[in-house]
């Protein structure tokens, strides 16, 4: 038994197809998913915001 079901297969026929053709193997597509992943995960840059309070600029 491999972990999937048919009906879950044909369900992401296509996306299984798109990463088919970037990933030669399923441990490849799998790190990069794990990467982005990560890196979605990774605070946020600080963000600096400059303001005139008195109006004078």
């Amino acid at each position: 038994m491999n972990g999937f079901f048919k009906e879950d297969i044909y369900e992401n026929m296509e996306l299984l197809l798109l990463l088919s053709s970037n990933f030669k193997n399923i441990a490849k597509a799998t790190t990069e998913l794990m990467n982005l992943r990560a890196i979605m995960n990774l605070p946020k840059g600080t963000e600096h915001f400059i303001s005139d309070i008195h109006g004078e600029f």
